[in-house]
């Protein structure tokens, strides 16, 4: 068996290892819940995610009742999208919280620990052997059909404290990455022979002078300027905590998820639940880049060096 095959081997086993991890801990956590409040967000066809949405509908809300139980066992166990209509670059996302009993507690959270533990070795494996993120995702696609590599790879969370409130909401993030000259040099470089699906549509030598002209931009950068991969994320539903203490009149803020599965707490159910509403991109006051884009591709822009 060649090295390859012996890594492929290895995904395939730890996928479906992990897939039968999770049926049994989403069978565990239908059996026992006390109070639930999970939200049903429309799936993102192909043609869509490229661009940020101007409006995301909130198709069901479901509780403890036997179709709400059946779609929190969906929201745990689900890792394959349609590939053929929907994208299976962005994972799909199930907000929401689900009560447990405290006496639970222990015993959940050391299943949340193993599986979160066989996420993160299934991802390691789909990487092993691939330099770049394309190649080993082509890879995993011809491997496991379907899969959706963020939706397989999220972690389960868990909050051992008494939750007072529980607030949801929409949230755009930017995230900034510093790219030294040296490097942006290499990866454009690169570029000329990789798929760039920026350029999918130019013939190869429109595609080359574009590349050369994205080099001589380098060039250009102000002395004491640094290069800055700026991004603003699709928007993504996100939870906070709140706790109270007994007799307390304000709440304090424990904890801030990603909410892409539903969050899951012990003992008493929370007093309070902001909802979740439906998004709105036209009710966002997006912050401007207030620095010199130097390639719009790339999102790179020259910023000040502090």
């Amino acid at each position: 068996m060649s090295n390859r095959a012996h890594l492929n081997s290895i995904i395939k086993s730890n996928f479906h290892q992990l897939q039968n991890m999770l049926v049994e801990f989403s069978q565990m956590l239908k059996g026992s819940v006390i109070e639930q409040q999970i939200y049903q967000l429309p799936l993102t066809k192909i043609e869509d995610a490229k661009v940020d949405p101007e409006t995301i509908n909130i198709i069901k809300i479901f509780s403890n009742d036997d179709e709400g139980l059946d779609f929190l066992q969906k929201a745990f166990t689900t890792m394959k999208l349609d590939a053929i209509t929907y994208s299976t670059y962005l994972a799909h996302r199930y907000p929401g919280y689900i009560v447990l009993p405290e006496t639970m507690q222990r015993e959940v959270n050391l299943y949340i620990d193993e599986i979160n533990r066989r996420k993160a070795e299934f991802h390691l494996s789909v990487k092993a052997g691939y330099s770049g993120r394309q190649s080993a995702h082509k890879n995993l696609h011809k491997l496991i059909e379907n899969v959706v590599l963020l939706s397989a790879t999220r972690n389960i969370r868990s909050c051992d404290i008494p939750i007072h409130t529980v607030s949801f909401y929409w949230q755009h993030k930017s995230i900034h990455k510093v790219i030294t000259i040296e490097e942006a040099k290499i990866i454009l470089e690169k570029s000329k022979d990789n798929p760039t699906f920026e350029y999918a549509w130019a013939h190869r030598d429109e595609k080359l002078d574009m590349i050369q002209k994205e080099l001589e931009h380098l060039n250009h950068i102000p002395n004491n300027h640094r290069i800055v991969e700026i991004n603003q994320t699709r928007t993504q539903p996100f939870v906070d905590l709140w706790t109270r203490s007994n007799n307390g009149k304000s709440n304090k803020k424990v904890a801030t998820y990603n909410a892409t599965l539903p969050v899951i707490l012990f003992g008493e159910p929370p007093q309070k639940t902001n909802i979740l509403t439906d998004y709105h991109r036209e009710m966002v006051k997006f912050k401007e880049v207030a620095h010199t884009l130097i390639n719009t591709r790339k999102s790179w822009y020259a910023v000040p060096e502090k």
